[in-house]
């Protein structure tokens, strides 16, 4: 797997469509994890304890809308490799998924956690088994989340390491981002998702530029 192959394509492909990748990385951003960083329930050296309630409720907005927005950013960024302009709309096209898109979140959420919980290492694993879910789903319009969970493990199956070594050769970029906090990473995110792009087209033999016409606006 030439990894470098893959990372000059992704940066070929977004040349004009910068900015508009790293506001969809930053709407995400803010629905998702902005507002979720601190604990629902915190306890106070005197023995107090505190619910947080606003932290919970925006933990439950995001747990609900993470899968349609990962399902409207395959959108864009499919739009992208099929050589047009993207349109910061097809984020919220993921949207039109919801049922699909929440459950695949949630159930793949679920058993990620459940891997974790015997040991780190197979809670990564089983998150890279479940990392071409959406791809997959935005392709196969009729494919249920449980399918898409079962296809992902059977197409990552011999490419686990691929992957890992992948996603790996963003450390550099990873750690940049962090020293200029965290601002890099609106750069990063667009960079890293195209390219994970480019990682599915090669293991799924695929050389087709585009998706469906259904999602062509």
């Amino acid at each position: 797997m030439d990894n470098g192959l893959l990372k000059e394509d992704a940066k070929s492909k977004l040349s004009g469509n910068w900015f508009k990748a790293a506001i969809i990385t930053f709407i995400i951003w803010v629905l998702t994890d902005a507002f979720t960083q601190e604990a629902v329930v915190s306890f106070g050296s005197s023995g107090t304890t505190t619910v947080n309630s606003t932290n919970g409720l925006f933990t439950i907005i995001s747990l609900i809308v993470a899968g349609p927005l990962a399902i409207g950013a395959v959108y864009f960024y499919m739009k992208i490799e099929s050589g047009e302009e993207g349109n910061i709309n097809l984020l919220f096209d993921g949207f039109q998924d919801f049922k699909r898109g929440l459950i695949f979140h949630i159930v793949s959420t679920i058993f990620i956690i459940l891997w974790a919980l015997l040991f780190i290492i197979p809670g990564f694993i089983a998150a890279i088994r479940y990392s071409m879910g959406y791809y997959l789903m935005v392709e196969n319009p009729d494919m249920q989340p449980m399918d898409a969970l079962r296809e992902s493990s059977e197409l990552m199956r011999g490419h686990k390491m691929d992957f890992l070594m992948f996603s790996l050769s963003f450390v550099g970029w990873f750690i940049l981002s962090v020293i200029t906090l965290g601002i890099g990473f609106l750069m990063l995110v667009p960079y890293y998702q195209m390219a994970k792009l480019n990682f599915y087209r090669k293991i799924t033999g695929d050389e087709r530029i585009g998706y469906d016409d259904f999602y062509k606006k």
